[in-house]
């Protein structure tokens, strides 16, 4: 039997189940932090006052949201939020796109630069260094939201993302579960995904009428795990077959399990953020140890040559975000990947340190 590397992802997104703050808002806002850290040491290495970090962060904060929010909306659903501007606002249905925010980004640094008399070419050197990390952050948040999933896996190595199905079965039980597990089951992985259990835990010292709870699996739970693409997209229910389940007592307490399928997916989200923790530790070497002999403008073209290449390659693993993506060659994410790619590659060529003749 082949040996299955798959992880059971079912992470609740809040830090403190019932109370507002999320694990993608600390990442996010930790990224910020922990890059402003970084920028204060290098300005101070780089003989520049370190005070200016504060309204560098601030510019940044404001770019990032605002870009990738207004780019979102642009690049992906411009009818609709045209057609209803004021939901651009609404920022907590969800929507930033990392190429709105990598323009804003730039944008705002250009006025920055004029406002503190600096050359955009040397703070953008050393802002994308931090725009890395930062972007590593925000990746894991999304891990953490099961959000910005990837394709299925060939293999059964992956990820099943799970979090959508607890969601919605807790919601459906109305009250009468306390909560929701989801356990690796033995057996081979097939074509629709790998064997898992999912076991439901009720409340403690809960009456069950067992006939209710048995029709109740048999048609309802069923037709949620067809009929929810929130849950098709991550468990496999043959609609022609019925419901594998069972329910048991112990003590005076119930729980069932529902025998299935969990579809694995590549995690995109870890992928991008290891690969911007790898880019991160790159340039910040490239800045600390060959800053004194590369040209203002270098790491900047290193960093738009590499990251979108590799953008382009990590979209190749991602569902596509919106369903009219499928009808163009390549997703909006790579195609907006190339100018920048373009741009990364005139700017490498006019900044490539010259040799000097002897």
């Amino acid at each position: 039997m082949i040996e299955l590397f798959y992880i059971l992802w079912n992470a609740d997104p809040e830090i403190i189940s019932g109370f507002p703050p999320r694990w993608y808002g600390l990442l996010f806002a930790s990224g910020f932090i922990v890059g402003s850290s970084i920028m204060t040491r290098i300005y101070k290495l780089d003989g520049r006052n370190p005070d200016e970090v504060e309204r560098l962060t601030i510019y940044m904060v404001i770019a990032t949201i605002l870009g990738a929010r207004i780019g979102h909306c642009l690049f992906y659903d411009p009818i609709y939020y045209l057609s209803n501007p004021l939901k651009i606002l609404y920022i907590w249905e969800g929507g930033l796109a990392s190429h709105g925010a990598a323009i804003a980004i730039i944008l705002g640094l250009i006025i920055y630069a004029k406002k503190v008399n600096e050359s955009f070419f040397w703070v953008i050197d050393r802002v994308v260094i931090v725009v890395c990390l930062a972007g590593a952050f925000i990746r894991i948040g999304n891990f953490m939201n099961s959000e910005i999933l990837g394709l299925p896996t060939e293999s059964g190595n992956g990820v099943v993302f799970a979090r959508n199905t607890n969601d919605i079965l807790m919601y459906r039980f109305d009250g009468r579960v306390d909560e929701i597990n989801f356990l690796k089951r033995e057996g081979n992985k097939n074509e629709n995904g790998i064997p898992i259990t999912i076991r439901i835990n009720y409340k403690d010292g809960l009456e069950l009428d067992e006939d209710y709870e048995n029709n109740y699996y048999k048609n309802d739970i069923k037709s949620f795990l067809i009929g929810y693409e929130n849950i098709r997209n991550h468990i496999y229910q043959n609609p022609s077959e019925d419901l594998d389940y069972k329910i048991f007592k112990n003590g005076d307490n119930y729980y069932a399990e529902i025998y299935t399928v969990g579809i694995p997916r590549h995690p995109a989200q870890l992928y991008e953020a290891f690969y911007c923790m790898l880019l991160f530790i790159g340039l910040f070497s490239l800045w600390y140890f060959k800053r004194s002999f590369i040209n203002n403008g270098f790491i900047f073209s290193i960093f738009m040559i590499t990251l979108w290449s590799l953008r382009i390659v990590d979209e190749l693993l991602k569902e596509n975000q919106v369903d009219w993506e499928a009808d163009i060659p390549l997703n909006m994410g790579q195609w907006l990947s190339i100018p920048m790619i373009m741009i990364g590659l005139v700017i490498f060529i006019k900044t490539f340190p010259k040799k000097t003749s002897k």
